[in-house]
């Protein structure tokens, strides 16, 4: 087990503009059917995304992008009734076996972050795979980590002390997104 690899992302909402890039190339790269989304964009400081709060002459307008936490303790696993859902064990990510998947969705009603989302085309569930099949496999980063242009997504290997995603969680002191669901998120904010 030591030597597996546990996949992680910070995303840095100080950095993060919400120009949704990471969403639009998540959806094209990756070939999101149908009204699927695999990242989607929320407001870090009111209830409106792209309305800001507070008064001049200090507005905030914050950002906090979403996609799956590739849990460590994933509940769509937990949950699914057909097995569809699955969490590799050497690289931590969580994935849906599609031909397994029975389209109920009930693995979106208990995950906690509402990540996975239906295929309306092939009516089946999907989500984010941070790119597992199509860029980690030859070495590459997710399409959200390699399109933002501000540089607000970072990727690596939790489990090499050496990786700046582990120096940053260990270093900034970045936090999961709604820890006290349990799940034990991969995917940490600052």
């Amino acid at each position: 087990m030591a030597d597996n690899k546990h996949y992680a992302m910070v995303i840095d909402t100080d950095h993060c503009v919400g120009c949704q890039t990471c969403t639009v190339s998540c959806k094209i790269s990756n070939e999101v059917p149908g009204t699927a989304h695999w990242n989607h964009m929320e407001s870090l400081d009111g209830d409106v995304l792209y309305q800001p709060t507070g008064t001049f002459p200090a507005p905030k307008l914050a950002f906090r992008p979403m996609l799956c936490n590739h849990c460590e303790d994933p509940s769509c696993v937990k949950h699914c009734p057909s097995g569809a859902m699955q969490k590799d064990e050497e690289t931590g990510i969580v994935s849906v076996d599609q031909d397994r998947c029975i389209g109920c969705g009930y693995c979106s009603w208990t995950c906690p972050y509402g990540a996975p989302s239906m295929d309306d085309e092939n009516h089946v569930m999907s989500k984010c795979t941070f790119c597992a099949e199509s860029r980690l496999a030859r070495g590459a980063e997710p399409f959200c980590v390699a399109s933002c242009p501000a540089n607000a997504r970072i990727f690596g290997d939790l489990n090499d002390p050496e990786s700046e995603v582990a120096k940053l969680v260990q270093g900034k002191h970045a936090t999961a997104y709604q820890p006290e669901h349990g799940t034990r998120p991969s995917v940490y904010y600052i």
